[in-house]
């Protein structure tokens, strides 16, 4: 079970052209996506992976509702 701790890594792809970034300590993934939307607005979406195994767990794209967790 997940601590609700900074228990995220979030790879992010950003319009054609530019090279994706990894974000490896992400707690909120809402609070994350006002992140992207205020400094990086040229993302596209992110791919959501528990940052302890490394197992991917959701995909989100720009305009989807994104929850504060993944249950």
């Amino acid at each position: 079970m997940l601590k609700k701790k900074n228990d995220y890594s979030v790879l992010v792809f950003f319009e054609k052209g530019s090279k994706p970034k990894k974000w490896q300590y992400v707690n909120k993934l809402n609070g994350f996506k006002m992140f992207l939307n205020r400094d990086h607005s040229t993302w596209q979406y992110m791919n959501v992976y528990n940052r302890r195994s490394g197992d991917f767990m959701r995909q989100f794209k720009r305009d989807a509702f994104i929850p504060p967790f993944i249950e």
